[in-house]
């Protein structure tokens, strides 16, 4: 039998590799690829400015072509990334780089040394959400925030494809295969996470169309409708992409 320190992660990244090079994402940021929803980069760094005074360091996580990273340091913010395709980066020299893998503890020497986190569409393709929480928790000093989000589960569109396909949306068999999204979690599911792994939820958000797959079908858009009215979610939080801002007690050294 094979110990478990011989078990590889799951780790779907050939589709992510083969969009980076042929740079033909539909969105971007000067000239760097947007591997995202269109408008979520955008929502998601409001959010992050409102709570991270220009200055101050921030680790990107997934940091992808560095479209989040560039935006990021042209508001102020000393940033380092990290990405597991380093080929994909395409900032190298101008931004500081490392190669990592976020289900392996990439705390480990950077404890307490970051004032913020970056971490946008990452945590579905992560095997354990609670360990990325509790790492991300070690690297963060007193008081800093992780900026985080994900495919957004609570929206009324993904409740009627579950109700059809026994799968939420954007956690298909396509999406895991394609797009490497192993790992579905609702908002109650990620307020678990991050809560027992230290943190606080400062704020949370979503954007994106709320019906979004399922416009294309009249019977499954009527059905989310229907769901619609029944849900008792806030309705700033039934967009396709769910968004949320935790901070680690203390106060900033």
């Amino acid at each position: 039998m094979t110990a478990d320190t011989d078990l590889k992660a799951t780790v779907l990244v050939d589709h992510y590799r083969a969009t980076a090079a042929s740079d033909k994402s539909h969105v971007a940021y000067q000239g760097l690829p947007i591997h995202a929803l269109p408008g979520l980069h955008e929502f998601a760094f409001e959010q992050f400015r409102r709570h991270a005074a220009p200055g101050a360091g921030v680790l990107e996580l997934a940091a992808g072509s560095g479209a989040m990273s560039r935006r990021l340091a042209d508001a102020g913010y000393r940033v380092t990334a990290t990405d597991y395709v380093r080929e994909n980066f395409r900032l190298h020299g101008a931004i500081p780089f490392f190669t990592c893998d976020l289900n392996q503890n990439f705390s480990d020497g950077r404890a307490a040394s970051e004032d913020h986190i970056c971490a946008l569409e990452i945590i579905e393709h992560l095997e354990n959400p609670r360990h990325f929480a509790r790492q991300c928790f070690q690297v963060l000093k007193p008081g800093g925030t992780l900026l985080l989000s994900t495919p957004n589960l609570d929206t009324a569109a993904s409740v009627a494809m579950f109700m059809r396909d026994l799968s939420f949306q954007w956690f298909a068999e396509d999406d895991y295969a394609r797009d490497g999204h192993i790992t579905p979690l609702s908002q109650w599911q990620l307020q678990k996470c991050f809560a027992e792994a230290g943190f606080t939820r400062a704020w949370e958000g979503s954007v994106g169309d709320p019906y979004g797959r399922v416009r294309g079908s009249p019977r499954m858009l009527w059905l989310a409708r229907a769901i619609d009215l029944l849900m008792r979610r806030e309705r700033g939080l039934r967009r396709q992409i769910y968004v949320a801002l935790y901070q680690k007690p203390g106060n900033p050294g």
